[in-house]
């Protein structure tokens, strides 16, 4: 039975290794997965969440096979195939070198030449784009994100980009529990990035689910419901995408 045919039961799809927002091995599945969970559930769903490589994920949502994906950002390609939530995440990403190796980077004019390292499915940042077409950026793919930080460590590229409670999760399991001390954050975030909720353009109900998950979500937002996930999961100075 398809996902679309099943009354009241919503089927979710969602990455591994992207702590601490969704990995099947964290509590709830991470605190994104909390929050989804709890806005569907309000909106008087049974939730299912399956968590695949994030380009399953992708594949499996516009296939229809489940009814909806997160957290994703948005591009234009994305656009044209997905409706899109309003905000669920919101991060501020900013460049992490090995601190033993540091070349102090602070600006997007301060990484041509370099190497970086991209996890497989994620997406490719937009001040990083340009220059990887003109061949002054060159860029290493890795299979998550903590496996980025290890070749990082091993001087195999100059830097990574993450943003801010991704990249101390990552150096932990790279590293070790004094992971964070190993790599060195730029001073200022290069922008404020925000991630959605996503339904296949395909969906009979996509525009419908979306609008009621916007909602729900706003009514939860109110009433400080998704402030305490946040704070319970990650701790006080957590706060929910507005």
């Amino acid at each position: 039975m398809s996902a679309t045919a099943e009354s009241m039961k919503i089927k979710l799809a969602t990455g591994t290794d992207y702590a601490p927002y969704t990995d099947p091995g964290l509590p709830g599945g991470g605190v994104v997965s909390q929050i989804v969970r709890r806005v569907f559930e309000e909106m008087n769903y049974e939730v299912e969440i399956g968590f695949y490589p994030w380009k399953r994920t992708y594949q499996r949502t516009l296939e229809l096979q489940n009814d909806a994906t997160f957290p994703f950002a948005k591009n234009a390609e994305r656009e044209a195939d997905f409706l899109f939530s309003r905000p669920i995440n919101q991060i501020n990403v900013r460049f992490y070198e090995f601190r033993e190796a540091a070349k102090n980077i602070q600006t997007v004019d301060d990484i041509i030449g370099m190497t970086y390292c991209q996890p497989l499915g994620y997406l490719t940042e937009p001040e990083l784009t340009d220059l990887i077409a003109k061949g002054q950026l060159s860029r290493f793919e890795a299979t998550d994100m903590p496996a980025c930080f290890k070749v990082l460590g091993l001087g195999r590229v100059d830097f990574v980009l993450a943003n801010d409670f991704v990249a101390w999760e990552s150096a932990q399991a790279a590293f070790g529990i004094e992971g964070f001390d190993r790599i060195k954050p730029a001073e200022e975030p290069i922008r404020r990035a925000y991630e959605y909720l996503m339904i296949s353009r395909q969906h009979p109900k996509g525009r419908m689910l979306i609008d009621q998950f916007n909602e729900t979500y706003g009514k939860l937002l109110d009433n400080g419901t998704l402030q305490q996930i946040w704070t319970d999961a990650i701790g006080k100075n957590a706060q929910p995408a507005s």
